[in-house]
């Protein structure tokens, strides 16, 4: 009976052990550079003049998140003995906007990567129905771009056919461009 129980014990910190060997989660966070581009807070707002009819858009934050999201489950180097291997999260931040009429509406997003760097992405809809629904950045950067005359700083490009879309951190979305003929539909407007 002793050897029983000594074995059973045993057993118990043997699984006990392994159990504390389950590796850590993995987590990826936005940069404080990253998280620039989610500056904006719910009730801020910037313009945008539609150059087809003239007519100038207020658009509204409505909502901002920076949270974690589950990646799944991560690679792990420990035997895992039928344990859970380690669970990977991602940081994102999101803003999302729309106009007084909840006709134009967009969201602004940025995850963190495993390479330690970001995915940035811009959604329009509603209104902007014809321009192509997602913009993605794809490491074009300009120090300096024009918008009707004026000179902006730190411009992102963000691709999506038809059209393309500049955006900076300060700003929001500075011009949305027609690619087939460089024609800007939207600009920022102070």
């Amino acid at each position: 009976m002793k050897k029983a129980l000594t074995f059973f014990g045993l057993l118990f910190l043997l699984s006990f052990s392994l159990q504390s060997c389950k590796p850590d989660d993995i987590y990826h966070n936005l940069s404080d550079d990253a998280k620039g581009f989610v500056n904006f807070e719910i009730g801020d707002s910037f313009k945008l003049k539609n150059l087809n009819t003239n007519e100038v858009i207020t658009l509204n934050v409505i909502t901002k998140k920076i949270l974690y999201e589950n990646y799944g489950s991560g690679e792990s180097s420990f035997i895992s003995f039928g344990f859970a291997p380690a669970e990977t999260y991602v940081q994102r931040g999101t803003y999302s906007f729309t106009d007084n009429l909840n006709c134009y509406n967009g969201e602004i997003s940025v995850v963190a990567n495993e390479e330690g760097g970001y995915q940035l992405t811009a959604l329009i809809y509603g209104c902007f129905d014809n321009l192509g629904a997602g913009y993605v950045y794809n490491n074009t950067f300009f120090s300096t771009i024009d918008v009707l005359g004026i000179q902006y700083q730190n411009a992102y490009l963000l691709n999506s056919s038809p059209n393309i879309l500049y955006y900076s951190k300060e700003k929001g979305i500075l011009k949305i461009v027609n690619q087939s003929n460089n024609a800007t539909l939207f600009s920022y407007v102070e």
